[in-house]
């Protein structure tokens, strides 16, 4: 994966499962529900996509905001600082992904994203969109 590739995109929903059956059955597509971060994610598998994503739950989400598409970078804790000095803002500092085994005790495992432990951040860009980074460091 390059740096700039898309390489995930997060649909933002307010009921999870009404979202679930509503692109299960518009895409024709299967959806599963994994833990993530603690909590529930509609996942779309990137082994059945070009690029893999999750409908997530958002407290607050109204309509007109819409997907988050999360770009590849190199070195994310070089890339926030300079997202800071450009004008962004982090909203969501760099965060390990984790998921849950079946117990319910955080894992870090092989992520959904390219199959290797990684790191993601939500920003602000210097315009007000908000976007995701994702990296292996």
């Amino acid at each position: 994966m390059k740096s700039g590739h898309v390489c995930w995109f997060e649909i933002p929903v307010r009921k999870l499962d009404r979202a679930i059956h509503f692109y299960s059955v518009v895409l024709n597509v299967k959806i599963e529900k994994i833990k993530i971060l603690d909590k529930e994610n509609g996942i779309f598998k990137k082994e059945n996509h070009l690029i893999g994503g999750v409908l997530v739950e958002k407290e607050g989400h109204t309509s007109g905001k819409g997907p988050m598409i999360f770009f590849f970078v190199v070195g994310l804790s070089d890339v926030l600082n300079s997202v800071t000095t450009l004008g962004g803002k982090i909203i969501t500092p760099k965060t390990l992904i984790r998921q849950m085994d079946e117990k319910g005790n955080s894992i870090i495992a092989k992520n959904l994203i390219d199959g290797d432990t990684g790191y993601f951040s939500e920003i602000e860009d210097s315009e007000g969109n908000v976007l995701g980074l994702y990296s292996n460091s």
